[in-house]
């Protein structure tokens, strides 16, 4: 019997699935996503590759079920409780007004209303030591109004609980047991670090949205055991690397970008194999596009992120993302033509699916210029309809007296302009040069602007990677079991002891091996990571530094690695400052199999497959460029020959998307067959 490692990851629009076989072969699969119940896609997705789901080895999953919860607040009804004297911390914030000139800002409202916190009466002191025990008592109260106000989920943050967690971990199991169909979310579980504010703004995060990403995760458990599935499930998580269901399923927090971080994973892969190390990397799907860089070789992973306005203290691969999609809506709002946030999604999708779509979409535009083919059916056998796109995009155009053509154009003009203007986002107004860099494009659609995006940013290479429909589940694919704990320890750098630094690493990395070897990984193939956050005195913000693997501390090479860091990110440093360390950070990672299998590309699958019926002998087609039509030649990319370079305009075909490559550009193979467009010196 034929085992598969299968990745799925669901999309607003498409759920994409990647599965590699024991023999190195690689499928890919695209269905439409299937809102509420998005796990019957995935369920679809699967039986495209094999009937047997016991056939399936390893199954790796990147869902955005809670994320989407969390950005429509329809996440859980919370109660939170808290130090008694401390209930207004949640409220109050920082204080400091991030706009500070905007005289219309206004907070995001905080998921958890202020009468929905209850104080307890306990005390821990910033030093660990017990002030006052823990009544229980005093949670009796709150029992009560569990029951009379119906709340699903509750988070627990104790003032200095990041020191000591004993109160919470008592309280939480009082709760539990007086009222077990009530999640709990202990803030030790999840976050110990200090901070009050961003502590307890992440523990309500994970007690919102936690309740769906369960209830999703058995769902779909369920649905595979019923097909034959005996594997477990495994989650991506924020930081790239993977965690079992049945963890995942209490922290949510730590999966909250689980669908758009395969993609980077996916890149940094992608950097290795063909010697690139800086790397901008673009997704654009149905709905969204997703902006992340590679540099050096390594992702960029924040320890703090503001998603929503709601801070949160987790490990997070940095990814800016708008709503800016194949899907994306174009309308006109006050004379001038905007596209998206809103998208039409999987129901009904772009008005050429012919699913009762009846707004203009980015997909439209491209199918009416030329870019996108007719006859292929793909995607859950969705066929094209020309006739429809031209309807609503007409309709529009005569809004602003525009021609067809010239309406998908500036459909297209908008949506290129939003993107690139995103990436300038994540690189110029870092300090960071985009012309440095090759620019990545995966996604359904994001082949199909790749090379305009470059355009407009002076890039001249881009890089459209095997599978690149399916980019983000090929990355999943290529990940870990990790697990990061972090314990906060402040102290001046120089007065630093490097003994009783490694007996506070010790604990947490016997916490650590504890958790992989519940996920079934042997200790012997444990790596162990260290590093420490780290700041100027006087500064609210730190960055962190990696600890050599292995290495006793040394505290010089430290100060100038930070300052190193320092100078990288900021622009400068400052070498007469002190510096303190704020935290410790314990990096666990283990392989889910020592298995190693060499893959090369398959054949799509189910209706991923090109009907070659409706295209044989179609080598050219006219595609729309700069306002001018040109005849363009059409290639299937499995077609394409190493060594072989192919001058624009062309059009290249493959499964699960569309690689568009204008006049004057050029193409060719890398290894592992990625495309490389080089576009001209007149276009950079």
């Amino acid at each position: 019997m034929k085992g598969y490692r299968v990745a799925v990851d669901v999309g607003g629009t498409f759920t994409d699935l990647v599965a590699i076989g024991s023999d190195g072969s690689m499928q890919v699969a695209k269905v439409p996503s299937t809102p509420p119940d998005f796990y019957a896609g995935v369920i679809a997705a699967i039986a495209e590759i094999t009937e047997d789901f016991a056939a399936v080895e390893l199954f790796v999953h990147g869902t955005t079920a809670h994320l989407n919860a969390f950005l429509e607040r329809k996440g859980a009804r919370c109660a939170l409780l808290t130090t008694r004297g401390f209930g207004d911390v949640y409220e109050m914030r920082r204080g400091a007004r991030p706009e500070a000139y905007d005289l219309h800002f206004r907070y995001a409202p905080t998921l958890i209303p202020r009468r929905d916190i209850y104080e307890v009466d306990e005390r821990v002191s910033g030093d660990g030591s017990v002030v006052q025990p823990l009544s229980e008592a005093s949670l009796e109260p709150v029992l009560a109004q569990i029951r009379e106000r119906g709340y699903e989920s509750l988070a627990i943050v104790f003032l200095h609980s990041y020191r000591n967690p004993s109160h919470e971990q008592q309280a939480a199991t009082y709760l539990r047991k007086h009222a077990p169909e009530v999640f709990v979310t202990p803030s030790s579980d999840v976050c110990r670090e200090w901070r009050e504010y961003e502590r307890t703004s992440t523990v309500a995060v994970n007690a919102y949205i936690s309740p769906i990403l369960s209830r999703y995760l058995r769902r779909l458990r369920a649905a595979l055991g019923e097909r034959g599935f005996r594997r477990k499930v495994h989650l991506l998580q924020s930081h790239g690397g993977l965690i079992g269901a049945e963890k995942a399923e209490s922290r949510g927090v730590l999966t909250l970008m689980s669908g758009p971080v395969g993609g980077n994973v996916g890149c940094r892969m992608l950097s290795r194999e063909i010697a690139e190390p800086q790397l901008i990397c673009v997704d654009m799907g149905g709905t969204s596009f997703d902006i992340s860089l590679i540099i050096d070789g390594q992702p960029v992973i924040a320890a703090e992120k503001s998603l929503a306005g709601q801070p949160i203290l987790a490990p997070t691969v940095d990814i800016h993302t708008i709503g800016a999609g194949g899907g994306s809506i174009a309308r006109v709002d006050a004379g001038a033509l905007r596209v998206g946030p809103q998208s039409a999604g999987a129901l009904p999708g772009p008005a050429c699916y012919g699913r009762g779509g009846t707004e203009p979409t980015v997909t439209d535009a491209n199918l009416l210029l030329g870019r996108l083919d007719a006859s292929r059916r793909f995607g859950g056998n969705i066929e094209l309809r020309p006739d429809l796109a031209l309807g609503v995009v007409a309709k529009l155009g005569g809004e602003l007296k525009l021609s067809p053509q010239s309406m998908a154009e500036g459909i297209l003009q908008v949506v290129n302009a939003q993107m690139a203007n995103a990436i300038r986002t994540m690189t110029i107004s870092r300090g960071i040069d985009p012309r440095d860099f090759a620019l990545v494009a995966f996604g359904g659609a994001g082949p199909m602007h790749a090379v305009d995006l470059a355009r407009e940013l002076g890039i001249h290479r881009v890089i459209v990677p095997s599978a690149a429909g399916a980019f983000s589940a090929r990355g999943m694919l290529d990940t870990d079991i990790r697990y990061d704990l972090a314990q906060t320890y402040v102290a001046p750098l120089r007065d630093l002891d490097v003994a009783e630094l490694s007996e506070r690493f010790a604990p947490l990395e016997r916490e650590l091996s504890e958790l992989l070897d519940e996920e079934g990984v042997l200790t012997p193939a444990v790596r162990f990571h260290r590093s420490l956050d780290m700041r100027y005195v006087g500064q609210a913000h730190f960055i962190n530094v990696p600890l050599p693997d292995g290495e006793t501390v040394d505290i010089p090479a430290t100060r100038a690695r930070f300052d190193a860091l320092y100078e990288r990110i900021y622009g400068h440093k400052n070498i007469a400052e002190d510096v303190e360390v704020v935290n410790l950070r314990a990096q666990a990672v283990g392989p889910l199999t020592t298995d190693t299998v060499t893959v090369h590309p398959g054949t799509p699958a189910g209706p991923a497959r090109l009907d070659r019926r409706a295209t044989q002998g179609a080598d050219f087609r006219e595609v729309v460029f700069d306002s001018k039509v040109h005849r363009t030649r059409l290639l299937e990319r499995e077609t394409l020959e190493p060594g072989q370079t192919y001058p624009g305009p062309l059009i290249i075909n493959e499964a699960s998307c569309t690689t568009v490559v204008p006049p004057g550009c050029r193409v060719s193979l890398l290894a592992g067959r990625h495309l490389l467009v080089e576009l001209p010196e007149a276009a950079r």
